[in-house]
């Protein structure tokens, strides 16, 4: 045995490989938690990323990055102008609008980031269809009822939501997959 090497006593030993194995698990390999380990919490929320997250051969990979990145703008747009925003979550009844501002930069920048990085994908896709409820009641609330998006609408809200659960029951498949 080399001096640079530490024996540790056994049952030190094994716990520090169950916790060098848990640290792993779903955040440096994207690998589902087999079951039997980890607590409920950790089950409930999954793994952090998920294999090939950046394979632009898959589909689904390609819409969740757009989908990131089309958030990016609309972050920037409220964070550029704060009056102007506050002024429409008021006008759409989300009041204090400060308060609701916040949550929307808030949950739009995590589902930029989530979104964009492949990261905590089922979760961000759920936020994000429920920002995009949100943003359905504020547009019907502002300009009425409508469905054409260039008229004020709601087609693009609606799209954008439904693509969000897309790729939330995506990444609960691929999850799924792993375990199997």
């Amino acid at each position: 045995m080399r001096q640079s090497q530490t024996v540790l006593p056994r049952s030190r030993s094994a716990s520090l490989i169950k916790w060098r194995t848990v640290m792993s698990i779903g955040i440096s390999h994207g690998k589902a938690i087999p079951e039997g380990n980890g607590s409920l919490l950790r089950k409930l929320i999954g793994p952090v990323t998920l294999p090939n997250r950046f394979a632009l051969t898959d589909g689904m990979n390609v819409v969740r990055i757009m989908a990131g990145l089309w958030y990016a703008p609309h972050v920037y747009q409220k964070l550029s102008g704060i009056e102007a925003s506050l002024g429409f979550f008021t006008k759409a009844g989300l009041v204090p609008a400060p308060f609701f501002l916040g949550l929307s930069i808030l949950f739009e920048s995590l589902c930029f980031l989530g979104f964009t990085f492949g990261l905590f994908t089922r979760w961000i896709g759920l936020i994000s269809f429920g920002c995009m409820v949100v943003a359905a009641y504020a547009i019907i609330q502002t300009k009425g009822v409508n469905w054409y998006w260039a008229k004020g609408g709601i087609e693009y809200l609606a799209f954008w939501g439904i693509t969000s659960l897309a790729i939330a029951i995506d990444a609960w498949r691929k999850e799924q997959a792993l375990k199997a």
